[in-house]
């Protein structure tokens, strides 16, 4: 279920009112005039199932629309809702003090935390009632809870040091996006909000220091692959500098590892029958050394990995390369801005026009990475490589009323090739 874009409860939350919110749900899917189609698909455990939703016949009745109240809340059903709003109801009870622990760790308040973990220290292995059951030390990572408790404090480092030495589980299982295989580690890794606060690799090694295993739960390198699928290059560097394996085609060439990667290419520039492959489960790419392969090109440049990029490229590595999102090498070197990798692959005729997950070419991706994200060192550098490259410039990018704008610096350089 998701477990992350959910809204939090009212300051006193009662049964009552979220009954009424159901029944308005309910009634709203019987108009042909109210589109609830969106959100009711968003939360409901089988929406597949609603076939016939906003008609005076639907089949969506009064116990749909308190499943899906429930899991707009984070709870994985309705009595589980009800059970929830009870217990904070008193003020003793083990949720209303997990609750309160768990502001108490967002909002890096050490001293209510350590008199909450005195009090009750079995509160360090207790579980969240929302459905993805984290412990406290979860809520480090600020990824995969609730959105609007995915926070790193300024002292997150010490909020983790007091969870560890009060026994906090470092590898401690969540169900978060729809797996039971949650880490802190991992969750970690991934994280935005920790990266933001130039906490991301202390902390990874704070779990590290407290037994995290840094080859993952299952001993598949995840959280070295999850720090580079997310691209956290820093913590990615970390994990390896702190023994994590390096040991697969695709790792060694997202790490920079090119003599290492050389030994699993024959003369024909292809995998040898033994070359170690990925074998994360969350990551969905064919297990075919063809996949892999692919798969090692396009991280190497999307960790700007220039000498590993070359080297498969002179062994004969196709510059059209995707990996499982369709995202090509170019569209990498464009979206992070990386001149060098991007002369590389132009010199190869990368394709300029090829389309990622989103439809996006490189131009385009490009460009969308400079107004969402700001534009990074090199992005006016490499924005006009691709223009003078002959990267098609569709006219949206020129609109008056595009929504966040190009910086002006970009709007000129486009502006030079299609006046």
């Amino acid at each position: 279920m998701n477990t992350t874009d959910i809204i939090p409860l009212t300051t006193d939350p009662a049964p009552e009112y979220y009954e009424k919110q159901a029944a308005a749900l309910a009634d709203a899917c019987r108009s042909v005039h109210k589109d609830s189609v969106k959100y009711i698909r968003k939360y409901h455990p089988e929406p597949e199932r609603l076939t016939q939703l906003n008609r005076p016949d639907t089949n969506f009745g009064l116990d749909d629309a308190r499943a899906v109240v429930a899991r707009e809340h984070g709870f994985e059903d309705w009595p589980a809702f009800l059970r929830h709003m009870a217990d904070l109801k008193e003020p003793g009870s083990q949720i209303a003090k997990f609750e309160q622990a768990v502001d108490a760790v967002v909002q890096g308040d050490l001293p209510l935390l350590k008199s909450l973990l005195e009090a009750n220290p079995a509160i360090v292995h207790e579980r969240s009632s929302r459905g993805h059951k984290a412990t406290l030390l979860h809520y480090v990572a600020a990824n995969g809870t609730e959105n609007f408790r995915q926070v790193t404090p300024q002292n997150g480092l010490d909020v983790a040091e007091t969870l560890l030495a009060a026994g906090a589980v470092p590898d401690a299982l969540a169900n978060t996006y729809d797996t039971k295989w949650g880490t802190t580690l991992e969750l970690l890794v991934s994280s935005a909000h920790p990266s933001q606060a130039g906490l991301q690799t202390a902390l990874a090694e704070k779990l590290l220091d407290y037994g995290a295993a840094i080859n993952g739960v299952r001993d598949d390198c995840g959280p070295l692959m999850t720090a580079i699928y997310f691209h956290y290059p820093k913590s990615a560097e970390v994990l390896v500098k702190r023994g994590a394996r390096v040991d697969s085609v695709v790792t060694a060439a997202a790490m920079g590892k090119t003599a290492q990667l050389a030994g699993y290419l024959g003369d024909d520039g292809k995998l040898k029958a033994d070359a170690p492959l990925t074998r994360v489960e969350w990551l969905k790419i064919a297990p075919t050394p063809e996949a892999n392969l692919a798969l090692a090109f396009v991280w190497a440049a999307m960790l700007n990995r220039v000498e590993t990029v070359r080297f498969l490229l002179e062994k004969g590595v196709s510059p059209a390369s995707k990996d499982h999102r369709d995202w090509t090498a170019l569209h990498w070197a464009g979206y992070f801005g990386y001149p060098e990798v991007m002369d590389l692959l132009l010199s190869r005729k990368a394709p300029l026009e090829a389309r990622n997950e989103f439809g996006g070419t490189v131009l385009d991706q490009t460009l969308w990475a400079t107004a969402h994200e700001g534009a990074r060192e090199h992005h006016l550098e490499v924005v006009r490589k691709l223009v003078d490259a002959g990267a098609k410039i569709h006219t949206w990018w020129l609109l008056a009323d595009l929504h966040p704008p190009l910086q002006e610096s970009v709007v000129k350089i486009l502006q030079e090739k299609v006046s």
